[in-house]
C-alpha cells in the first residue's frame, strides 16, 4: 500500500520495536550501518571467524576459552544447538584480559540466534559498537550452560575482523627483531 505507515495496517509487531524510530532503523541498532561508519582504525583489517563447538550433557556447564589473533575486533554472534525445546542453552562472554563481563548475566540463545528453523539459528546477534581485543594474548572466555533435558551439541560462531598478519603493529616491536607475543619471547 503506497503511503501507508506499517503501524496503520494492524500488523503485529514487538512491543520493544516502537523504541526505536521508523527511519533508518539499521543505523540505530547497529552503528556500522550509519551513512558514515566509524571504521578509521578497522582501514586495515580483514574478516575473521572464530567457533566454539561443545557437546553437553543434560544441564552441564562448560567454560572454552578462545585465544584470539592480534587486534581482533568483535562485530557478531550466531548460533546453533541441536535441541532448543526448552530454551536451548545460555552464553555468558568474558574479556579474560581486561576482566571485563559483556552482560551482567548469562544470554539465552534465542536473544543471540533471533529464533530457530530446526535448531539453527536464523540471525547473527550485531553489537551495536565494535569490541576491540586490543591487549596481547587476549582470550575470551565463553561459560555455556546447556538448559535441555538431553545432550546438546553447541556452536557459537564469532564474526569480526582482524588485523593481517604482517600489517606492523601500534608501537609494538614486530617480528623479525622483536617479540610478537607478551609470552616468553624477549622477557
Amino acid at each position: 500500500m503506497p503511503g501507508a505507515k506499517p503501524y496503520s495496517i494492524g500488523a503485529p509487531r514487538h512491543p520493544l520495536a516502537r523504541m526505536l524510530p521508523l527511519q533508518r532503523e539499521q543505523a540505530q541498532v547497529y552503528r556500522l550501518g550509519e551513512k558514515h561508519p566509524p571504521v578509521g582504525e578497522l582501514g586495515d583489517h580483514a574478516p575473521m571467524w572464530e567457533a566454539v563447538t561443545l557437546v553437553l550433557g543434560a544441564r552441564q556447564t562448560a567454560q572454552p576459552r578462545v585465544n584470539l589473533q592480534r587486534d581482533f575486533t568483535l562485530l557478531a554472534f550466531t548460533t546453533t544447538a541441536s535441541s532448543v525445546a526448552s530454551g536451548g542453552f545460555r552464553a555468558q562472554f568474558y574479556d579474560k584480559k581486561k576482566d571485563l563481563r559483556f552482560a551482567d548475566r548469562g544470554v539465552q540463545q534465542a536473544n543471540i540466534a533471533g529464533g530457530f528453523i530446526g535448531g539453527v539459528g536464523i540471525g547473527a546477534f550485531f553489537l551495536r559498537e565494535p569490541y576491540t581485543f586490543d591487549q596481547p594474548d587476549s582470550q575470551l572466555m565463553v561459560i555455556v550452560q546447556n538448559l535441555e533435558t538431553v545432550t546438546n551439541t553447541i556452536q557459537i560462531a564469532l564474526y569480526g575482523v582482524v588485523l593481517r598478519f604482517n600489517a606492523p603493529g601500534r608501537g609494538a616491536m614486530e617480528f623479525p627483531g622483536g617479540p610478537v607475543s607478551s609470552i616468553g619471547w624477549g622477557q
